[in-house]
């Protein structure tokens, strides 16, 4: 039986993708191919590549838990300088570099081009002056995640071919379209989530700006869902944090937890139906 897999964007939330990825390796099983979106294609490529759930849980926590840990990973064992975290086009402009971050982010035994993961991986970019979808299925790794992860005004739009890419949930949140072809179980994870309730509090105008964005992805994702709905549409209950509280990734795995029972359920009903539509 061959499952597609797709994971979406949402920030910090998707953190929780790495709950979904240890479900697999509990049940014995791998997906047949991942499409992923943002920081879904980041931990997706982890999975791809070669990596279980859990060790994407060490990695990340290793990286997360708190800031210091953070800095010492980038300034320390991969000697990078501040200034190389930054992409500067005119003063107006100062972001991340967004395949620098990919770039430090992911271990170094991965592979380097996409056609050479273990598992077939999708990683879902926008090509922001033709207004398209793009999905890019070969080629560095490094390159595609830094587009499928820039977040205008906070990661910076990488060219591609000559082409500027910005982040692929702008067009496609939760990619579940790009693993129907040939699977017979298709599982989709969206992160998006609802905007945490602010109860009086003040939001930085950056949280604002992602949690804005994250809006958008949430309807445009509900939009194709009940277009072409997936068998399996899961919802990890991670609302609660803000898109920024990646230091707060020992939390988002907890409440995500909850999610492991929920997705084993549903491809127990789902597989079980299948075999017997087969038998």
């Amino acid at each position: 039986m061959k499952i597609g897999l797709a994971l979406g964007s949402g920030a910090s939330r998707g953190i929780a993708h790495i709950v979904i990825l240890e479900v697999f390796d509990e049940l014995g099983i791998k997906p047949a191919v991942i499409a992923g979106c943002s920081i879904g294609g980041l931990i997706g490529a982890g999975y791809a590549g070669g990596m279980s759930g859990h060790d994407i849980r060490e990695h990340a926590l290793a990286l997360l838990s708190h800031r210091r840990g953070m800095l010492r990973h980038i300034f320390g064992a991969r000697r990078a300088s501040p200034l190389q975290m930054l992409s500067m086009r005119g003063l107006s402009s100062i972001q991340l570099d967004g395949q620098m971050v990919a770039d430090l982010i992911l271990p170094d035994h991965l592979p380097l081009k996409i056609e050479d993961c273990p598992i077939r991986l999708k990683i879902i970019a926008t090509d922001y002056e033709a207004m398209e979808e793009v999905v890019i299925t070969k080629g560095s790794m490094i390159e595609a995640i830094g587009a499928s992860i820039a977040i205008p005004g906070l990661i910076s739009a990488p060219r591609i071919n000559g082409r500027l890419h910005v982040d692929g949930g702008v067009i496609n949140p939760v990619p579940f379209d790009h693993v129907i072809e040939d699977n017979d179980l298709v599982v989709a994870i969206d992160v998006t989530g609802r905007p945490r309730s602010i109860a009086g509090g003040n939001p930085t105008n950056l949280e604002l700006a992602i949690g804005s964005s994250l809006i958008m992805f949430r309807e445009l994702a509900e939009l194709r869902r009940k277009r072409s709905p997936p068998d399996i549409y899961l919802i990890p209950p991670v609302d609660e944090f803000w898109a920024t509280d990646f230091f707060k990734a020992k939390e988002i795995l907890a409440a995500a937890e909850p999610s492991k029972d929920q997705l084993k359920r549903m491809l127990a009903d789902k597989i079980n139906a299948l075999i017997g539509k087969s038998s």
